[in-house]
């Protein structure tokens, strides 16, 4: 399986909150990617810390980054047409589309969106 992270999920890993996906065993176990969305919501803050910066970096290293392309480009564009989605998210799920990847997240704008081709992960 493919799997792709949103930023939610990458953040409360690395903090290993109590709402944590066990992100591990997925990237030991399956196919793991990101979007370019995703590294650019990580790493905007102005206040990020040097070292929240390294452990952000060092972890997207482990994992593919997804750059936009033609083929998300056009399927953004029919996910926002579709959907209340913004443009990052729609980006972000367009990707997870094009990819054939269940988005890992507890993001309620994925959780809640009705569009029929959106594939998020559950692990429950």
């Amino acid at each position: 399986m493919r799997f792709l992270f949103d930023t939610n999920a990458i953040i409360n890993f690395l903090k290993q909150t109590t709402d944590t996906f066990d992100l591990s065993s997925l990237l030991l176990q399956h196919e793991c990617f990101t979007s370019v969305i995703v590294k650019l919501e990580l790493l905007k803050y102005p206040a990020i810390s040097p070292d929240e910066e390294r452990i952000i970096t060092e972890f997207l290293r482990l994992i593919p980054v997804i750059p936009l392309n033609e083929a998300i480009e056009n399927e953004t564009i029919a996910l926002s047409r579709s959907t209340k989605l913004k443009l990052p998210d729609a980006i972000i799920g367009a990707t997870a589309i094009i990819y054939d990847a269940k988005i890992v997240t507890r993001d309620p704008h994925f959780l809640n969106c009705q569009y029929k081709k959106l594939p998020i992960w559950n692990n429950e």
